[in-house]
């Protein structure tokens, strides 16, 4: 298919894990931005997704013209393994769906998504592209992984890790480098909000607040923020801390652990996850974001979009330089880079930008400026669409 050809009227069905909560963290805040981007080129969206963390159980439809959703939700409290059962029903709605689709799309996280999208696809002779965003976890599953990608027409790798890993170690031919994206309409600076939400807060005019959103996941660092946070807090005493998001599997941080019996536990502003639309109303109330992940092989892999998000909003930002952060984030020219679970690395950092308020501000602007350029869906939307014409056969 002619990539100058109009996608619109086409059918894409697409298979995913969704966030109930509608935080729109990780993989769900791309699939977000994914099928934003597909309903602007005009096409059709039947979105099939599942939640297995969800606070009721059932199946929930809405129709809004081109955009159609089937959300399977399953409850937290089920046991594990019961859970991929539900594979079945996602099996059964992608069946009826994909029968009258022209491309399959599906998120390549758990077997519940991708093994009913390969193997209709390949019954109805349908393209399929298989969206890479992390390492497999279950290496019980890893034969069947290995053999599922190289049945796609093609891989979006959202990192450069990825994106090696599936040329080299699954041999696929059709790899498609594909960052994270984010609409920078929706995650910019507003004064306005800035101001009713510090209010909110009970955020004074002179605070100066290290942000940080996201899940308390061990390897997101949140321990080495908070360390640092203490030591900085003996020199600047107008610092706060506010944390927003919550632990989303068993094993991560605990909060109250954290923060039991430190002396800044009253300037630490803990926040509950709020609706992805909202978050960059927080983001605005807060003057420096951070992004702390600790060195290890889950953030090696990973391109968070949070940093992303933050670079969106022209605020300073303060990043571990690991994974596909690097790739994201130029040090001292876009955003701030410092060693993975260094506290005092972390602390040297941001003690500059407090200090040096103008040069910090003029790189955040850098920043605001590379989202626009290389991570907008106006930058990524003619990728996809190149991506899209090439395995759509009509």
């Amino acid at each position: 298919m002619d990539s100058k050809k109009d996608l619109t009227g086409l059918k894409i069905t697409i298979v995913g894990q969704s966030s109930y909560d509608g935080s729109g963290v990780g993989g769900s805040a791309r699939l977000k931005n994914m099928i934003n981007i597909f309903l602007n080129l005009g096409l059709d969206v039947d979105f099939i997704s599942y939640s297995f963390f969800s606070n009721k159980f059932g199946i929930e439809k809405k129709n809004e013209g081109s955009f159609k959703t089937t959300v399977l939700h399953v409850p937290a409290k089920l046991p594990k393994f019961l859970k991929p059962l539900l594979i079945c029903p996602v099996f059964y709605f992608t069946l009826i769906s994909c029968r009258d689709s022209d491309v399959l799309f599906s998120d390549f996280i758990t077997e519940v998504a991708y093994v009913p999208s390969v193997i209709l696809g390949k019954f109805f002779n349908k393209p399929v592209i298989l969206d890479l965003i992390d390492l497999n976890f279950f290496k019980k599953t890893e034969i069947i992984r290995r053999n599922f990608i190289k049945k796609a027409d093609m891989i979006f790798a959202i990192s450069h890790y990825l994106f090696n890993q599936a040329k080299n170690q699954y041999h696929c031919k059709n790899v498609v480098y594909m960052p994270n994206f984010i609409n920078t309409n929706l995650f910019k600076f507003d004064r306005e909000l800035r101001e009713i939400k510090r209010k909110e807060l009970e955020l004074k005019t002179e605070d100066i607040v290290i942000g940080y959103t996201g899940s308390f996941a061990k390897y997101e660092g949140i321990s080495v923020l908070i360390n640092a946070f203490k030591i900085l807090k003996n020199k600047h005493p107008q610092i706060k801390l506010a944390i927003m998001g919550k632990n989303y599997f068993s094993g991560e941080e605990n909060m109250e652990n954290l923060l039991k019996g430190i002396d800044v536990k009253n300037d630490i502003v803990l926040i509950p996850p709020q609706p992805y639309e909202n978050v960059p109303h927080f983001l605005s109330a807060f003057d420096i974001l951070s992004c702390t992940k600790i060195d290890c092989e889950i953030n090696r892999v990973a391109n968070p979009i949070k940093v992303t998000e933050y670079l969106s909003m022209g605020l300073p930002t303060v990043c571990s330089a690991v994974g596909g952060i690097v790739d994201t984030v130029d040090d001292d020219v876009t955003g701030f880079l410092v060693i993975p679970g260094d506290v005092e690395s972390l602390v040297e950092k941001i003690e500059w930008i407090i200090n040096n308020p103008e040069v910090s501000y003029e790189i955040a602007g850098n920043g605001r400026k590379k989202a626009l350029n290389n991570y907008s869906y106006s930058s990524i939307q003619k990728s996809v669409k190149r991506s899209l014409c090439k395995v759509i056969k009509k």
